[in-house]
């Protein structure tokens, strides 16, 4: 290699170079750029769990069991009043679609309370259920009760319902009773 092409290779290396050092001069200081959003966790984590219950309240009225199963973690647990533990998504399943067999449903929740640390959440409140008959629209059944569901944050980042329990407000078989009217 001669001279001339030495020479040649330091001029192009030192013109690389002046412009890599100008580009870097140019870019923005960290201090300059926008500072990233923060995000509040609980009010992410409120959206999220709020948008489960939405989902299950859609599946339930919908008599959608398929749409309820997949709102529920594969090892969840369901613990209705008077009744056996349901054990599982596929049991969960099985356990809906029998339940919206004969009626269509109509469920309303209450969230009275909700916290979550780390990948669990709880959330409690009421609900009313009124079922009515597939073949003829007329009320078969009303109850109200409190509820709460333990969820699971899944490694995808959704909620999962990996708990829940319900308990109705009256004896089985009766009637619920009418709210009190305030006055």
């Amino acid at each position: 290699m001669g001279c001339r092409e030495i020479r040649r290779m330091v001029s192009a290396t030192i013109v690389s170079c002046s412009v890599l050092i100008l580009g870097a001069g140019c870019a923005a200081s960290p201090e300059d750029e926008a500072p990233a959003p923060e995000v509040d966790p609980r009010a992410e984590n409120e959206a999220a769990l709020n948008e489960l219950l939405a989902k299950y309240l859609q599946a339930v009225n919908r008599g959608d069991a398929d749409g309820l199963a997949v709102l529920y973690t594969e090892d969840a647990v369901r613990i209705n009043a008077n009744s056996r533990p349901i054990e599982g998504r596929d049991d969960i399943r099985l356990f809906a679609a029998a339940d919206y067999a004969d009626n269509d449903w109509d469920i309303q929740l209450h969230v009275d309370e909700s916290d979550y640390s780390g990948d669990l959440a709880f959330v409690r409140g009421t609900y009313a259920i009124t079922l009515t008959s597939k073949d003829d629209a007329a009320v078969v059944y009303q109850e109200v009760g409190k509820w709460m569901d333990l969820m699971r944050r899944e490694e995808d980042g959704s909620w999962l319902i990996a708990r829940e329990i319900s308990n109705r407000d009256h004896p089985p078989g009766e009637a619920p009773e009418a709210p009190e009217e305030e006055g």
